[in-house]
């Protein structure tokens, strides 16, 4: 009876070793801590059994030629290009208002007019002068023919026939100014007629019918929605690398699509405080982007051929330079490289110079680094979840307690 208790003892705990070497491979992540803290469970003979690091697809990675692009963050205001206000040359009350914010308008169109009773009155006052001035010239004009006619019978003298040409020329000069005075006056009463400069849409109304409107006041604010441009402040150091036409993709910081824009216009003239450079990016004409909107994204500045790139993640470094770990034949191996200068440290990609041949194996494992010469189990050839679920489990802890009862029944 007492040896038959020892041998159940027995295989009970070979069948919970059996079960615990099976599962403790876990996820790569798991085997790698446990492989690197306890070096492995003990065997039948007392020697330390190497734990199998088993890699999920995320921890690995294949070194490979790669197209680096080099890009600088930016963010700005998307505004118009063309834009236009559109103000009251002068005083009065807004009425026959026929657009609002919104509303899309052609060039020339009227869109409200500005009731002036000054300008009225005005023009009325510039009628009369003209008719008396008129009239005066008249009368010059029949005075002169009368003196003529006189002088050339030998009637009057030359000196009486300069004086009714002076007055005539007089009369005439003021029925001109007085015409002049009215063409001012009709002109400024056309004015009064607000019509749009631009084809486009109506951002801003700032009037609203019935209300006074003061001389030179901004009324309407029109913008072309096909010449909608970012407006993106540059540090001036970075300045020698833009170059008319470069791209960069955008973003909504809320959100969206990304969408493309290209550098047309550098200002060559630097913020005093920020040290910034103002540059214009064009969107495109069809683009869904409202005006005042905030984008941010990066300008691709320029962009190189690498024949072996890394992720920048599986790059370590200590006292002796960089290195990264690779699998060869099955287990874990550290390589030294040598990293190509990089001119983005934001790129996920590294270039590799030396060290690193192309279709290696990298590990991109974080944290806790495997051991020199661990056996790797590779995502294709370790089960994506534990075989208990598959009921896999069940056989092993059996096959183990059978190991287990045969040990104890040979003893």
């Amino acid at each position: 009876m007492v040896v038959s208790g020892v041998a159940a003892l027995v295989v009970v705990v070979g069948g919970y070793a059996g079960f615990k070497a099976f599962a403790g491979g876990g996820t790569g992540a798991q085997a790698k801590a446990q492989g690197k803290g306890d070096g492995g469970a003990a065997g039948k003979d007392g020697k330390k059994q190497e734990i199998v690091l088993t890699l999920a697809p995320v921890d690995l990675a294949t070194a490979g030629p790669a197209t680096l692009v080099q890009s600088l963050a930016v963010a700005g205001t998307v505004d118009a290009a063309r834009q236009a206000v559109v103000r009251s040359r002068h005083a009065g009350f807004l009425s026959h208002v026929s657009k609002r914010a919104g509303d899309r308008v052609q060039m020339g169109e009227r869109l409200g007019v500005v009731d002036s009773d000054e300008l009225r009155l005005r023009i009325a006052e510039r009628e009369a002068s003209l008719k008396q001035a008129q009239a005066a010239l008249t009368v010059a004009e029949s005075n002169r023919a009368q003196q003529r006619s006189l002088a050339d019978r030998g009637f009057i003298s030359k000196a009486a026939l300069d004086s009714t040409e002076s007055g005539y020329v007089s009369a005439r000069s003021a029925y001109d100014a007085a015409k002049t005075q009215m063409d001012i006056a009709k002109a400024a009463l056309a004015e009064t007629a607000l019509t749009s400069p631009i084809s486009g849409i109506i951002a801003k109304r700032t009037v609203e019918p019935g209300e006074r409107v003061g001389a030179e006041m901004p009324v309407f604010t029109i913008l072309d929605p096909a010449s909608l441009e970012v407006i993106v402040p540059v540090a001036a150091e970075r300045v020698a690398e833009l170059k008319i036409g470069q791209k960069a993709s955008f973003q909504l910081d809320a959100g969206g699509a990304a969408v493309d824009g290209a550098l047309t216009r550098i200002i060559p003239t630097t913020g005093s405080a920020a040290r910034t450079v103002e540059t214009r990016f064009a969107l495109p004409a069809n683009t869904t982007v409202p005006a005042g909107a905030f984008l941010s994204g990066q300008l691709r500045l320029a962009q190189s051929a690498a024949p072996i790139t890394v992720p920048r993640v599986a790059v370590k470094t200590d006292v002796n330079g960089s290195y990264l770990w690779v699998v060869a034949d099955g287990k874990a191996q550290k390589k030294r490289i040598k990293l190509a200068p990089s001119a983005d440290d934001n790129n996920p990609l590294v270039p590799v110079a030396e060290g690193l041949a192309a279709g290696a194996a990298v590990l991109t494992l974080r944290g806790t680094e495997p051991n020199e010469g661990q056996a790797v189990a590779l995502p294709a050839a370790a089960p994506a979840v534990p075989v208990a679920a598959t009921g896999g489990t069940a056989g092993a802890v059996s096959a183990a307690a059978a190991a287990g009862a045969a040990a104890a029944t040979g003893k």
